[in-house]
């Protein structure tokens, strides 16, 4: 699951319903400004905390992949392979080693 904007809606959310609530209170601007900012960091902080919440809790209930599917990861299927020529690993010993 898509997790990334969740803190971003949360804040967002609580900044507008702050702002709302601070117009219809008819607050100064200082205290407009205050409140906004204190919501927005106390919101970000709590969406995140939400969201690492989430990531684990998906994480731990993901069934495990198959041993089918790990198994093509590592071998490749027959029709894969490419036939290669074969190599002579015998190397050409002509010369002999001089004694001395």
């Amino acid at each position: 699951m898509n997790t990334k904007p969740i803190p971003i809606i949360i804040t967002l959310a609580a900044a507008l319903i702050s702002c709302v609530v601070s117009i219809v209170q008819r607050a100064g601007f200082s205290v407009f400004l205050s409140r906004l900012v204190i919501v927005v960091a106390i919101f970000l902080v709590m969406g995140t905390i939400i969201k690492i919440v989430l990531d684990y809790s998906f994480r731990t209930l993901e069934p495990p992949a198959s041993i089918d599917d790990q198994l093509d990861g590592v071998v490749p299927d027959a029709g894969d392979i490419e036939q290669t020529e074969e190599i002579d690993t015998t190397e050409d010993n002509s010369l002999e080693s001089e004694e001395g």
